[in-house]
């Protein structure tokens, strides 16, 4: 017979990828909710997931068998079947929360990233840096990422800015495709432009194109990403800039809320979203927009060799001007001297070292282009307010 404990415990279904971050955020989340509730055994099936869903989402794994009864569901709805399973799952007295909406079904209960507020982020961050014209790059036929795309031109027009639009196909076997078309898109639009992309993942397909056509990143091409997907971040050509979506929160709160189902609460009348936590600032966007191109070569320069021993001599004889005539010019589109700029590429390499324990102090003065120690500290505490030691103590990487 079945003791008390053991059948106030529940079996929670979790249909959720792991093949990106934002479904290993996610389930991190939810792992959160089970260790503090005590009362959950979870069966968690990835199914045979494509990147942006497809005909691999939940409705097509394979099901539970009978004698495995579930009590909850958190899912991750991308079609029509998966739609309709749900609704038989709550029929059968089977709480289901989404943690997707691709889909316009709003008696579903769903918690999701806040899209308006992730795309606000994107624009103020390109703005900030200067950036007068603005381009979005979505999936096609991906509520989420049409959402992002709406606010983000929709806030982006009303400052009375060239905004354009262009979508990636959302079978991979047309990727190819995408290059191709999204490099013709590229030619086309106004520089220099900052460009939102709606997740990390189609962020290369931008970067690569940009690159081919010898667009200088980010001078005249910015781009912001999202999800903040730390390895796709890291091995983008420059490394991409992303909004952190706060997925785990996402899964936190969705498994509070299949809790409170389970105890007979109500629905919520309408979707919870959860707002960003941060935007990460990366290479893709970490530079104000320049229109003069050879003041634009002469900042990539300094963004991609400040980690070594380079002077305002080195970035002279990168441009076809005077010592004098360059000086004059980068201080004037950009508001410092090139002198300046090199030290502010240097602090803010040495800040990302300094939040990887890993990197002595010795290490990150080498690699951040300061030499000795001594010198990389006296800098340091100069430029900041506080010593390189107190600053790792402070930040720490996510």
């Amino acid at each position: 017979m079945q003791n008390s404990k053991e059948s106030n415990r529940r079996r929670i279904l979790l249909e959720i990828e792991t093949a990106i971050a934002p479904g290993r955020d996610m389930l991190r989340g939810i792992s959160k909710f089970v260790r503090e509730i005590h009362r959950w055994d979870v069966h968690h099936n990835a199914g045979n997931w494509a990147l942006h869903g497809s005909i691999s989402g939940p409705s097509h794994i394979e099901p539970l068998a009978a004698n495995r009864p579930i009590n909850g569901v958190i899912t991750r709805i991308y079609d029509e079947a998966g739609r309709l399973r749900a609704h038989k799952l709550i029929e059968r007295g089977i709480p289901v929360v989404d943690i997707l909406g691709d889909h316009h079904d709003r008696s579903l209960p769903l918690v999701h990233t806040d899209d308006k507020a992730i795309a606000l982020t994107a624009l103020k961050h390109l703005r900030e840096q200067g950036f007068k014209n603005f381009a979005f790059c979505g999936i096609d036929d991906t509520r989420w990422s049409i959402l992002r795309g709406s606010h983000f031109c929709e806030a982006a027009s009303s400052g009375h800015s060239t905004i354009s639009s262009f979508t990636v196909s959302k079978h991979p076997s047309d990727e190819g495709n995408d290059a191709e078309r999204a490099e013709i898109w590229l030619r086309n639009l106004p520089l220099p432009i900052g460009i939102f992309v709606s997740c990390d993942h189609i962020a290369p397909i931008i970067l690569e194109a940009a690159r081919r056509m010898g667009v200088t990143i980010p001078e005249h091409l910015a781009v912001v990403g999202v999800n903040n997907d730390t390895v796709t971040c890291g091995l983008c050509t420059p490394t991409l800039s992303s909004i952190d979506a706060s997925h785990f929160e996402v899964g936190y709160r969705a498994a509070r809320l299949l809790n409170d189902l389970l105890e007979g609460g109500a629905r919520p009348p309408g979707p919870i979203l959860i707002p960003p936590t941060r935007l990460v600032v990366r290479g893709s966007s970490g530079e104000p927009a320049i229109s003069d191109p050879l003041i634009a070569r002469a900042a990539r320069f300094i963004n991609r060799n400040a980690g070594s021993p380079i002077g305002v001599d080195d970035v002279v004889e990168t441009v076809p001007l005077s010592r004098r005539e360059l000086q004059r010019r980068f201080r004037q589109i950009t508001g410092r001297t090139i002198h300046a700029s090199i030290l502010e590429a240097r602090l803010n390499i040495a800040k990302r070292l300094l939040g990887n324990p890993e990197y002595t102090i010795d290490t990150v003065a080498e690699l951040s282009g300061f030499g000795s120690r001594q010198h990389f500290a006296k800098t340091f505490k100069t430029q900041t307010g506080t010593t390189p030691a107190s600053f790792r103590k402070n930040h720490s990487l996510r």
